[in-house]
């Protein structure tokens, strides 16, 4: 609501352009949530002083409202306690106390490291494309927090559309994207192989490389396959294969396009929805339901086919309980998306595709729009909005709030024979 608010006064009374309330809290959940879905055209709705205003809101919502509560502490000069601590590992799925003060400097380190190595490279990108050099500076710096933070926003004219010839722009955003999707608990498990020789990545962190590796090709070549001869149309074969990986790449959480959505075929948008949901890895800057939660329902069809008594990944056996929770957090988004669909076709007079595009890209909080966002009626703002935010809270915590959890019975029934399939 701050955010909103500074936004709202910033460009209706620095900037003179209006902003109403509704948009004003649209763009600042957007920016916030990491999301990109926007109502308005950065580069001539906002003026300089609105989209630092979003950048701040970006860095906030990438890093986490713990961790930059705990930076807050920190630099004025407090004490961080237990309960902040439990709090700032609980937000990036780390149970217990131990290691939180050396994970967060961990996060902080890596987030700047990477932001500040891909300004540089951004800058020389947006220096050879003829920009000047403050307005280089500027764009390396916004592009690379909006990149890591896998929010999609760009204050350049038609986003990255721009860029869809170019190299170092759209490799720079791939990089930073897959940098900051792969999440900071992977982040620090290299770290410590890196600093400590002979130690090995955990199980949970080769998932999370095997899971984004296979994702980011596999996409890539589905894309190729789908539009080829439709949204890149017209493209080199270079550019083709380039393109296609780039929009693999960002369609899964950041939602920036060099190749505009709107223009994929049917097939090749019910790929970007698939890969919309699966999103990013857990503790990361994107959403989704996670590259960890896609993989165990793989092993466990996998195991299941093979007709093994329980599942397996990499000589490790994956519990009931996990599999049981992989289920219901699909099960949970998929009925939400259903919901938002459902909702929307009550309050927009657009097409049914373009809804359930516009409801998954809130919900996984990745940004890519088939171009219905701007028109949607104050109704149809107010529910992506809240979509957006459910998204990147985490459906399944924000709705375990609201159900009592009763701990199970310690009484056994016996087992009964359901047929399934």
């Amino acid at each position: 609501m701050a955010g909103a608010f500074l936004l709202w006064l910033s460009n209706n009374f620095i900037h003179g352009l209006p902003l109403s309330p509704v948009d004003a809290l649209f763009m600042a959940t957007s920016a916030v949530c990491v999301t990109g879905l926007s109502v308005l055209d950065l580069s001539k709705d906002t003026g300089i002083v609105s989209q630092l205003v979003l950048l701040a809101l970006i860095q906030i919502g990438g890093l986490g409202i713990m961790t930059g509560m705990m930076l807050l502490s920190i630099v004025v000069g407090r004490r961080v306690g237990i309960k902040g601590r439990i709090f700032f590992l609980g937000g990036l799925g780390v149970d217990g106390l131990q290691g939180a003060v050396k994970l967060f400097f961990t996060v902080i380190k890596y987030t700047f490291a990477v932001e500040g190595i891909g300004a540089l490279v951004l800058l020389a990108g947006f220096l050879l494309d003829g920009q000047g050099a403050a307005r280089s500076l500027y764009l390396a710096v916004f592009h690379s927090v909006s990149s890591f933070c896998n929010a999609g926003f760009s204050p350049c004219p038609g986003g990255l559309q721009g860029y869809r010839m170019s190299i170092i722009v759209p490799g720079a955003a791939m990089l930073l994207i897959i940098l900051g999707g792969i999440g900071f608990p992977v982040a620090a498990d290299f770290a410590a192989c890196w600093k400590e020789r002979g130690r090995r990545l955990t199980v949970y962190s080769k998932l999370v490389v095997i899971m984004t590796l296979g994702l980011v090709f596999g996409g890539a070549a589905l894309l190729l396959l789908s539009d080829w001869n439709v949204a890149l149309r017209g493209l080199p074969a270079w550019a083709k294969v380039w393109n296609a990986l780039f929009a693999s790449v960002t369609t899964r959480t950041a939602g920036y396009d060099t190749v505009a959505p709107g223009t994929f075929s049917g097939l090749g948008q019910a790929l970007m929805i698939v890969l919309m949901l699966i999103g990013a890895s857990p503790a990361s800057t994107g959403g989704g339901v996670k590259t960890t939660t896609f993989g165990v329902l793989a092993v466990s069809v996998w195991s299941e086919l093979h007709g093994r008594s329980e599942s397996t990944f990499l000589n490790r056996s994956i519990s009931p309980a996990t599999e049981r929770r992989s289920l219901s957090v699909v099960a949970v988004y998929l009925m939400t998306m259903l919901a938002g669909t459902v909702l929307l076709t009550f309050t927009e007079n657009m097409p049914c595709s373009a809804l359930i595009f516009e409801t998954a890209s809130a919900l996984a909080t990745t940004g890519l729009s088939v171009g219905i966002t701007p028109d949607l009626s104050t109704p149809g703002k107010l529910i992506v909005t809240t979509l957006m935010f459910w998204g990147r809270v985490g459906l399944y915590t924000f709705i375990s709030t609201l159900v009592a959890v009763d701990g199970g019975s310690e009484i056994r029934y016996p087992e009964t024979h359901v047929p399934i399939g």
